[in-house]
């Protein structure tokens, strides 16, 4: 019988700032980058089960949706990408509309702590950098925002506003304690529950374009999302 050869995976260069990995990846031809890196972290999940990654891709300008394929593939392998670091503006900029971070600097100094931020009027409110897989529960007593989707059989509810960075397909409750005041907004809705309060949206709402939603007379009102 002849055995099929073994593929080597490659090495790839990794280091540590506090709780965060960082890997190095070189200039060649991003999906193929991608799919190596991919592989490496599968080969390994033990060691990157629930790990925090910092990537730094060098000179690469990065479209955002080349930034969406690593955080989602990261993502389905239980790891969070919370920073790109670069020294091209253009994958600097399109990795802050993911809410990433990009200064190593910042990496060393808050690594350590719980990733919260004070969004306008001093709320408190935590970040999750990933999509929500099924599963995943988050019941926070301020607002959430999840830099991914939030998946069928995932939740999130929220006393304060819940800011969704991507679909919304599972269960999200914003105001979860009865205030009216909260809003929800998302780049794209179909979810299997919606509600601010104890106003809860129709069955089968679908919205594909970016949508605020807050309550108007024990109702939801659905607007365009102006980031």
């Amino acid at each position: 019988m002849i055995e099929t050869p073994k593929v080597k995976v490659r090495e790839f260069k990794i280091k540590g700032i506090r709780d965060v990995l960082m890997v190095f990846l070189e200039d060649g031809e991003w999906e193929e980058e991608l799919m190596d890196l991919l592989t490496y972290i599968r080969e390994r999940k033990e060691f990157f089960n629930s790990a925090k990654l910092a990537v730094d891709v060098g000179e690469r300008k990065l479209k955002a949706t080349q930034i969406a394929d690593l955080r989602d593939g990261l993502a389905e392998q239980a790891v969070s990408l919370v920073a790109i670091f670069s020294g091209s503006v253009q994958t600097k900029n399109n990795a802050r509309t993911f809410g990433l971070e990009t200064d190593p600097e910042n990496i060393r100094i808050t690594s350590g702590k719980k990733m919260q931020l004070l969004p306008d009027g001093g709320e408190n409110a935590i970040m999750y950098s990933h999509t929500l897989r099924s599963g995943a529960k988050v019941n926070y007593s301020g607002s959430v925002m999840v830099v991914g989707d939030v998946n069928p059989g995932a939740e999130v509810i929220a006393e304060g506003s819940v800011l969704v960075w991507g679909c919304i397909r599972g269960k999200v409750v914003a105001g979860s304690s009865g205030d009216e005041r909260a809003v929800i907004c998302a780049l794209e809705i179909k979810p299997l529950q919606l509600r601010i309060a104890n106003n809860e949206a129709k069955k089968g709402v679908q919205i594909k374009n970016p949508v605020k939603i807050n309550c108007q007379e024990k109702e939801l009102n659905f607007t365009e999302w102006k980031q």
